[in-house]
């Protein structure tokens, strides 16, 4: 498939700061529209950040700050991102559903300066209707009125914005991101992706998962336009039909919304997506048989299979090819994008050059997290001296994932370290047995877990429901008896964490 290169690009000098860049087209296509279904133009948005930064400004705030941000998508939100770069301040996004004693403990952690939140039928006073709507803002420190603290310059090395994901001790992790690490992500994603400022966006990720800043970085930051889509349009059948209504031409999401579009009431819909042109997908293995059956329905469509950490926002993208060979088993994550580069590295932390060894992806490059909030003991537990380069000062991020190299170097994603156990003296990789129930077509998602390290306990998602001893078949075709799960549990949807995975400690649960 051919992707020409877009024929326009941002003015020089490069902007080098988050809200220059997201506010870089509002000079030169201001009359564009930047956020839809609202139709914000680019002028829009440059206008509400700079009357927001003003009233952040008059709250006595600091370079460095960090303001909390509980809000829902929608262009207020992005332009109170925009408004708190170019003021230096750090915002930290949580979403409404955040359960409570969650936003106390980051309000607590990070020491928040302000509290931004919906809260429908309050505004803030100062604040006209119609700039913010429906937001209050809630001061956690007195502030003198008006006071204005020391005007101190941003710098590309100032955080951006920390954002936090579930740690393996219960307490949440924030990584923290460089204003130079997001712009480096940001330029080799519209890179690759080579966008016209004609594309339409569709996002439905919540604002504290970072596909939502993934997104806002390529539509904003190549001039196109982001269709926000609202949270009562997330059923499938709904999906379509808005997407179809609002002219998307690329998808970003991860693959378990697209297993439940293609689920009978909603896949007939999808063969009418005229105008989508690609899906992006990341954060979850997108099985064969979901991919195929997808590629039927859209066999034009471009499949860019999208692999990371939120520790870099991601590292590698590359294209699905369409049609998928039937004999296709595991997809390739591909290479490193430009500006950064995945070592696989042994037990021994050497460099594995031999096709088909499995070995862990360390991580090195410009968009790298500076570290995790205040915890300095995680932080050093995967930010390390580069093994291959011990006399530099250059650090790496050790990922966790597992992965194996093809015969044109080109990698492949095996699993976590942290899914693998022992059952019966065997070493069991939990993801490739969810990558085989997943492979069965009526699954649209699937988890394993263990009890008691000894027993294997799947929960699933189908539709229609094959039986427990079906599945248990399915995965005595190609698996060993000792990986094939003991019980099998239907759920109506996997539990997730805030960031939108699965929750496999919610699992337990459930049985």
């Amino acid at each position: 498939m051919n992707h020409k290169a877009a024929e326009t690009y941002p003015p020089n000098p490069q902007p080098v700061l988050l809200h220059q860049y997201l506010l870089q087209y509002a000079k030169t296509t201001p009359a564009a529209i930047a956020i839809a279904p609202a139709n914000w133009t680019y002028k829009d948005l440059a206008t509400h950040s700079d009357n927001y930064a003003e009233i952040l400004n008059n709250c006595g705030v600091a370079c460095g700050d960090r303001i909390v941000l509980e809000l829902d998508p929608s262009p207020e939100a992005i332009a109170l991102i925009i408004a708190c770069s170019s003021l230096g301040l750090v915002f930290v996004p949580l979403s409404p559903q955040t359960p409570k004693p969650r936003v106390e403990q980051i309000l607590a952690t990070t020491e928040a300066r302000l509290h931004i939140r919906t809260q429908v039928g309050h505004f803030w006073p100062e604040i006209p209707q119609g700039i913010l709507q429906k937001v209050t803002l809630q001061i956690n420190r007195p502030l003198p009125p008006h006071s204005r603290s020391p005007k101190h310059p941003v710098l590309e090395t100032d955080l951006a914005y920390i954002i936090f994901t579930s740690g393996t001790t219960g307490q949440p992790k924030g990584i923290m991101m460089t204003h130079r690490a997001m712009l480096a992500f940001f330029r080799a994603l519209v890179n690759y992706c080579q966008l016209e400022p004609a594309a339409r966006i569709g996002t439905i990720a919540p604002l504290q998962f970072d596909f939502s800043l993934l997104d806002m970085g390529l539509a904003l930051g190549r001039g196109a336009t982001l269709v926000q889509v609202p949270r009562n349009f997330l059923k499938p059948k709904q999906l379509v039909e808005y997407l179809d209504k609002n002219q998307v031409t690329q998808m970003n999401s991860v693959p378990s919304l697209w297993c439940q579009l293609l689920l009978p009431h909603a896949a007939e819909a999808i063969g009418n997506l005229q105008h989508l042109k690609t899906i992006f997908f990341a954060g979850e293995t997108f099985s064969i048989p979901h991919l195929l059956h997808l590629q039927s329905l859209l066999p034009h469509l471009r499949i860019i299979n999208c692999f990371g950490q939120s520790e870099s926002i991601a590292c590698s993208f590359t294209d699905v090819p369409n049609p998928l060979p039937p004999e296709t088993k595991n997809l390739s994550i591909g290479f490193a994008h430009p500006g950064a580069q995945m070592l696989l590295l042994d037990s021994q932390q050497q460099e594995i050059q031999e096709p088909g060894k499995i070995g862990e992806i360390y991580l090195r490059g410009a968009t790298l997290f500076s570290g995790y909030w205040r915890n300095l003991e995680a932080t050093k537990s995967v930010l390390i001296p580069n093994p291959l380069r011990p006399f530099s000062q250059e650090k790496v991020f050790r990922t966790g994932d597992l992965a194996y190299q093809g015969s044109g170097g080109e990698l492949y994603f095996v699993g976590r370290r942290d899914l693998q156990v022992k059952i019966r003296g065997n070493r069991v990789e939990l993801e490739e047995i969810e990558h085989r129930l997943m492979a069965h077509r009526a699954v649209t998602a699937a988890a394993v877990i263990t009890h008691n390290d000894t027993l294997l306990i799947a929960y699933i998602v189908s539709d229609p429901q094959p039986t427990a001893q079906e599945l248990r078949l399915f995965c005595g075709e190609t698996l060993p008896n000792y990986m094939i799960p003991a019980e099998i549990h239907y759920l109506e949807a996997l539990p997730t964490t805030i960031n939108g995975k699965i929750d496999r400690k919610a699992l337990h649960l459930h049985r």
